[in-house]
């Protein structure tokens, strides 16, 4: 396998969790390819559990798997509420767009 070779390290239910472990291991300086199986006009349509996953260089799936694991840790744990709350104050003192 060389190390330019894309590997899975990430299999994302739905598109949020894609971007949301995208955007982390872009942070971290992962470069990140997102493979998506179901198109955008059908999402919601075809519930298959798998929305995509993400691809790194084979050189970097190591460390990106490491990120994973610690951020859905993290996540299970309730480490990340911290910002589900800010973001929900921040909706409640400001309002949404629709409001």
């Amino acid at each position: 396998m060389g190390t330019d070779e894309l590997v899975p390290v990430f299999d994302a239910p739905d598109e949020i969790q894609a971007l949301l472990y995208q955007t982390m291991l872009e942070e971290a300086g992962i470069g990140v390819v997102e493979r998506t199986f179901e198109p955008e006009w059908l999402e919601g349509v075809m519930q298959r559990g798998l929305h995509s996953q993400l691809l790194v260089r084979a050189a970097d799936a190591e460390t990106a798997r490491a990120l994973v694991e610690s951020f859905s840790a993290d996540a299970d744990a309730g480490a990340l509420d911290a910002e589900a709350g800010q973001e929900a104050e921040a909706k409640e003192e400001y309002g949404t767009p629709e409001s």
